[in-house]
């Protein structure tokens, strides 16, 4: 095999090589490998990455959540945070040493979906399908057995599994005014965004609302945080795991319904019995199951409240089965992506209250932060190889304790990062 250029990186990422089916484990699928990461080019940045997060729908994605079978092998994950080491020559308002984020999608603020107000899926920076180039390449390859450059497929218009990528710089958002770790930095690009947002733009919470959410994980407890923010009287927390109560009420619940454990009750009956009959003002689903959106969308205030769904979830042809009367009668469901965030108009926001520190607190309960040792109790390093990544989904997955698992991919210079020498391709 002959020498690469110089101006590519040789680095480790975690590359799923097919759909992980029925009686496969995490090691028949995942692999921790050496890419090639190409130079950026256009209004593309290169990002050394830091920390990458482990979302639901990254898991979801290895069992054939939104792709092909012939979009593999590809690198994985869309939760990270890391530092700009090279730009492209069409890049504005970034530069090297950025530390950035990259949510999955961008805002162009021109076109009718951006000016709306109602959503931020934005029709100029949505997320990439197919997931390559126009042209059929990719900035990630590896080379072969043969010693034969082989393409790898992204996922979500990025993917952070990998201690470099590269990204277009119209879906990336500086967080230099903000003195987060990288593993906040991680939570703030996809989960806690998703959970704030449900809550604040697609839910309309207001104060003295009452508040049902469906899954307690990390987009589900960021939701009970924004809705206890933004001033709800309720917040009943509903999770099939009983160790999820205890991490639920301190993060500001005032009620917890075990999925499980309700007899010949549905949820819905239980929150209509908390709510005196009446039903939530907001109802917002992040587990991902089809029956809990069900449930989610009967326990609302008829024609009032919004059922919000924003967990990802594998069902057989893409279809769900739901109560139809209710619909009838003026239940409302929406889906929700990243929180309707958009990342201009939007994101400062968020991160503003991110900074809070009660609402720090909880996204350091989130990820087991622990200040001192600027370590997160589910962690896993790239560094470590193939094995670590193997016990790490198989589990801590299953570890009813980890909330959220964060990937290190590079040491964080600590006190003040170093600066990196510009270079423009």
């Amino acid at each position: 095999m002959g020498s690469l250029p110089a101006s590519v990186i040789t680095c480790k990422a975690v590359v799923c090589k097919e759909v992980k089916k029925p009686g496969q484990s995490y090691r028949d699928v995942i692999e921790v490998m050496d890419i090639q990461v190409d130079v950026p080019q256009g209004a593309e940045i290169r990002v050394k990455m830091l920390s990458a997060g482990i979302c639901h729908t990254d898991i979801s994605n290895i069992r054939g959540f939104m792709t092909k079978p012939y979009h593999f092998p590809r690198v994985l994950g869309h939760e990270g945070v890391g530092i700009v080491e090279s730009v492209g020559p069409k890049v504005k308002g970034f530069e090297v040493g950025d530390m950035v984020i990259a949510p999955t999608y961008g805002e162009c603020g021109e076109c009718s979906s951006c000016k709306s107000g109602r959503t931020n899926v934005c029709q100029k920076y949505g997320a990439r399908d197919p997931p390559m180039e126009a042209d059929g390449s990719s900035r990630f390859s590896f080379i072969d057995g043969n010693g034969k450059k082989q393409y790898l497929y992204y996922f979500l218009a990025l993917s952070t599994w990998t201690q470099y990528m590269v990204v277009d710089s119209n879906y990336a958002v500086k967080l230099n005014d903000y003195d987060f770790p990288a593993a906040h930095g991680c939570i703030l690009s996809c989960a806690f965004a998703t959970g704030y947002g449900a809550a604040w733009l697609d839910g309309g919470v207001r104060p003295g609302d009452t508040v049902a959410v469906f899954g307690t994980g990390s987009v589900g407890l960021s939701s009970v945080i924004a809705a206890k923010d933004l001033g709800a009287k309720k917040i009943i927390g509903i999770d099939k795991n009983e160790r999820k109560r205890q991490v639920a009420l301190s993060l500001g619940a005032t009620d917890f319904i075990n999925s499980e454990g309700l007899g010949t009750m549905t949820v819905s009956d239980k929150v209509m019995e908390l709510t005196g009959g009446k039903g939530a003002d907001c109802c917002i689903e992040a587990s991902g199951s089809d029956a809990l959106m069900n449930e989610a969308m009967k326990s609302a205030l008829p024609g009032k409240a919004e059922t919000v769904i924003c967990g990802a979830g594998i069902f057989p042809d893409d279809m769900l089965k739901l109560d139809f009367t209710k619909f009838l009668f003026g239940n409302k469901m929406t889906g929700c992506i990243y929180g309707r965030v958009k990342i201009k108009s939007d994101l400062p926001f968020v991160l503003e209250k991110a900074k809070q520190p009660d609402i720090k607190a909880g996204i350091n309960r989130i990820l087991a932060y622990d200040e001192k040792s600027k370590e997160c109790g589910y962690q896993v390093d790239i560094r470590n190889g193939s094995e670590a990544i193997y016990t790490m989904l198989e589990k801590y997955l299953e570890d009813p304790e980890a909330i959220k698992i964060i990937i290190k991919l590079n040491d964080e210079d600590e006190p003040k990062r170093p600066p990196i020498k510009p270079v423009h391709y």
